[in-house]
């Protein structure tokens, strides 16, 4: 920013006569700028803030503030807040730009600038601009000045609306305290609402034609309070003209009723009184000798809920009144504190007790007074009798919300506190008592108090409360307490000062933020690991737009992460990755699941085009979809690599059936035909290798879908123990001279796959291949008392499982020194392993093999 050299010396100085007491604040960056608008200004009281110190002192206090482009950043928030705090009072603030700036400074900022000033600019214009400014914030200072006298006033203050049916605009306090109506039933009606019965209808032709003439008028005239007793009102009303048009009347109300009283006094004492003892908004009751009431005002009769010709003549004990004390007990009459006044002859003050009105309990304070005659005898008793009831309910209502207020410390994990310096006396609320683990009746001094503070911690707390001390400015800091159990807790201490009359108190909370703590370091840890992650990790907005992107997604794609932010997917990963994004979307917001996978091809940054399985989610905040997050697997190899397995998977299968078909056929063929005994038993050897490659391969074709450990749909809930009965029964017709026996219960439900009565035969024919024609079988199912599983046990008393095979099958692997000579064991295992289960094989003694299989309940 530049300023005229011409603004610091030319010009008159009119501001200095407008008010040499006003502050303006320079948060302007150049140094040049500040000493030629200072110099400009100096009618003013000019006060610099320099950029660069925002973890200073906050601003200080001003009337109006010039801040240019470089430095407003800074100092938006602080005058936001200035602005915010001051209510009706205007808080100027001038924004200086270059010329250049101006377009983007209406299209940028927000609404803390009330004027936009191009620099460079002759002094004139600036002057003349600040002095408009100040001018305005006088006028609202002298506003709230005068709102706040009129509010404070003891008269009571209207201004109505001079057109229409003169509607009510303000009313002040002292209008609601002599009237019972507060400024909502008020505002926005005629003032003859306070009108009634006993109105004198020449006062109110007064003002009818003072209003329509849009004169001046002053009336006594009868108004009614809210609760329908009258009082005298001395009504004044001036018309308020502007420039010459009729706008509004500024009325002004005193209560004239006791001048009204004593006035009439002078002529009628006797009415006067009665007017008084009618008029008072407390009841007022007069008992004679006998405690009968001789005599009640209005407002007796309606605390005690009775008309008045009921209430007279009634003892104050009548069966119509339920009477209690204040713990809500019985009152006799030897406690009524007319007793006490008749008996001792003095006055009794503030008594409280409850009576039972129409269903409902009011509480009253009565004084009470003896009367007594011309002669100084008593004759009676005089009460005055208020209805507490709804301070009652007040106090019950704090009472309630000090136990609200705990509740919500405890709930929010917050506590306060207060240190008196000059006392050196430390009080603090249940929230921190509870908190730290001590009795909230506990008293402790600042050094007991800082002990709480982690020993590594303390350091730093202390040294913040001393800057509190030494500056005032608010403090915050997180740090670690140890409570009374030695539990560490992280939390979040603040401190402000409150000015007292007597010295600054410093007072503050204390916020558990340990679950805060975790969550942010377990936060920390999921985006490093997303960060780290191969696999494009990348969230995007409603419309598809790039919100946030890892490394993964910018290396396959040769962009930059933030670079991504903001643009369609469509411009990234093409428009076919864009349009089956919009079909999974439509599925998930259809609630056909809560995740959806789709296939796409994208090309990458060397142009390649590579295949992509992408899973997405759904962002939402109260079932609000706010986009998603999608995660990304490139499967091209994969999915090449699985092709070419599939195709040598048929041809090897394909061939070995039709290669050992022939070779089996040859081998029969030199057993028909020779009489060698060699030549027969290598034929004989080679047609069994044959027979087991076939079977091999059977075995292999049955297990197939056993083999992909990614296809979950073919696990499925079944009654494994039916199952395991089905194949044992057709065991017992393939195996006649085998000993097969099955322990299971009717029905057990686990989830398994749909080979897994393959897996059963399996084991069987293992058994009876291993153990012989003879070998004995048992087999059982039965659930698992601990987790949640199914057990099936297969158990022989054959040769057992040779042990490097034993352990291969075990550990799920084979290596060039520990392998298996079949396929069956293994297939079982997958299908087992796809079922989320494991097998075990162990010795039975004390010969044979047990398989244990596992399977999840159903």
């Amino acid at each position: 920013m530049t300023v005229n050299e011409d603004a610091s010396r030319n010009g008159a100085r009119s501001a200095r006569d407008a008010s040499g007491e006003e502050r303006i604040l320079l948060a302007v960056r150049g140094a040049r700028d500040r000493e030629l608008l200072a110099d400009l200004l100096d009618a003013y009281e000019v006060v610099v803030w320099e950029r660069g110190r925002e973890d200073g002192p906050p601003l200080p206090e001003f009337d109006l503030c010039i801040v240019d482009m470089a430095t407003y950043p800074a100092v938006t928030a602080d005058l936001e807040a200035r602005k915010s705090d001051a209510g009706d009072r205007f808080v100027p603030v001038v924004l200086t730009v270059e010329q250049d700036e101006q377009r983007v400074a209406a299209r940028r900022l927000s609404d803390v600038p009330d004027d936009v000033l191009a620099v460079p600019a002759p002094s004139a214009v600036i002057r003349s601009r600040v002095e408009s400014l100040l001018q305005t914030r006088r006028q609202s200072l002298q506003l709230a000045l005068y709102r706040r006298a009129m509010d404070g006033a003891t008269v009571g203050i209207t201004i109505t609306e001079a057109d229409g049916d003169q509607p009510l605009t303000y009313v002040n306090d002292a209008f609601e305290e002599m009237t019972g109506y507060d400024r909502q039933e008020a505002i926005g009606r005629n003032c003859r609402f306070l009108q009634g019965a006993e109105t004198d209808s020449e006062p109110v032709e007064t003002l009818r034609e003072a209003v329509e003439n849009g004169e001046s008028a002053t009336v006594s005239l009868t108004n009614y309070r809210k609760d329908g007793t009258p009082f005298w009102n001395e009504l004044k009303i001036s018309p308020v003209y502007d420039d010459g048009e009729l706008t509004h009347f500024v009325g002004f109300q005193t209560d004239a009723t006791v001048r009204h009283a004593l006035r009439n006094q002078l002529v009628h004492e006797t009415q006067t009184l009665k007017q008084l003892f009618e008029t008072s908004p407390v009841g007022i009751a007069v008992l004679n000798e006998d405690e009968v009431v001789v005599r009640a005002n209005e407002a007796a009769q309606g605390i005690l809920g009775l008309r008045r010709s009921v209430v007279l003549g009634q003892p104050y004990d009548a069966p119509e009144w339920d009477l209690v004390d204040e713990r809500g007990d019985p009152l006799g009459r030897e406690d009524l504190p007319f007793d006490r006044v008749r008996e001792t002859g003095e006055i009794v003050s503030g008594y409280e007790h409850g009576i039972d009105v129409a269903d409902e309990r009011r509480w009253l304070v009565v004084n009470a007074a003896p009367l007594t005659g011309s002669d100084g005898e008593r004759i009676g008793v005089i009460a005055a009798i208020e209805d507490v009831t709804a301070q009652k309910r007040q106090v019950r209502e704090r009472e309630r919300l000090l136990d609200l207020f705990d509740q919500s410390q405890r709930i929010a994990s917050v506590g306060a506190w207060e240190v008196n310096t000059r006392t050196g006396d430390v009080l603090f609320t249940s929230g921190l008592a509870e908190l730290v683990g001590v009795d909230s009746g506990e008293t402790f001094d600042l050094e007991e108090a800082f002990s709480f503070y982690h020993s590594e911690d303390e350091p730093e707390a202390r040294a913040a409360f001393e800057r509190l001390v030494a500056t005032g400015e608010e403090q915050s800091v997180e740090c670690r307490l140890v409570t009374t159990d030695g539990e560490v807790r992280w939390v979040n201490v603040r401190g402000v000062t409150t000015p007292e009359t007597d010295g600054p108190v410093f007072r503050g909370t204390v916020q558990d933020i340990t679950e805060r703590k975790a969550r942010s370091r377990e936060l920390e840890r999921y985006e490093r690991i997303v960060e780290t992650t191969a696999d494009p990790i990348y969230t995007l907005d409603d419309n598809l737009r790039f919100v946030l992107a890892n490394s993964a997604t910018a290396d396959l794609l040769g962009r930059d992460p933030d670079d991504l932010v903001g643009e369609h997917v469509s411009t990234v990963f093409g428009e076919h990755h864009s349009q089956a994004l919009l079909e999974s979307i439509a599925s998930l917001l259809a609630g056909d699941s809560d995740k959806e996978t789709m296939e796409t091809v994208v090309v990458d940054r060397d142009g390649a085009e590579r295949r992509f399985q992408t899973t997405i989610a759904a962002k939402s905040s109260e079932d609000e979809f706010e986009g998603i997050v999608c995660v990304g697997r490139d499967v091209t190899e994969l999915q090449e690599h699985e092709r070419r397995l599939s195709v040598l998977d048929r041809v090897i299968r394909h061939n070995l059936r039709n290669k050992m078909n022939i070779a089996q056929a040859h081998a029969t063929m030199v057993l028909e035909r020779t009489d060698d005994g060699d030549v027969r038993e290598s034929a004989a050897a080679i047609e069994r290798a044959t027979s087991e490659l076939l079977s091999l391969a059977e075995t292999a074709r049955k297990f197939s879908s056993a083999l992909d450990p990614d296809v979950t749909e073919r696990v499925r809930p079944q009654n494994v123990a039916d199952c395991v009965r089905n194949v044992v029964e057709g065991a017992r017709l393939s195996y006649p001279d085998a000993t097969i026996t099955v322990d299971s219960p009717a029905d057990t439900r686990a989830c398994a796959h749909e080979t897994f009565e393959l897996a059963v035969n399996e084991l069987i024919d293992n058994a009876v291949v291993y153990g012989g024609d003879e070998v004995q079988i048992e087999l059982s199912v039965s659930e698992d008392d601990g987790p949640e599983q199914v057990v099936i046990r297969v158990a022989d008393d054959g040769p057992g499982i040779p042990s490097l095979e034993r352990e291969s099958l075990n550990s799920g692997r084979e290596s060039p020194l520990r392998h298996t000579n079949g396929l069956g064991l293994w297939f079982v295992r997958w299908a087992v392993t796809n079922s989320n289960g494991s097998m075990e094989i162990v010795d039975n003694e004390p010969h044979g093999t047990v398989i244990e299989l596992r399977l999840p309940k159903a």
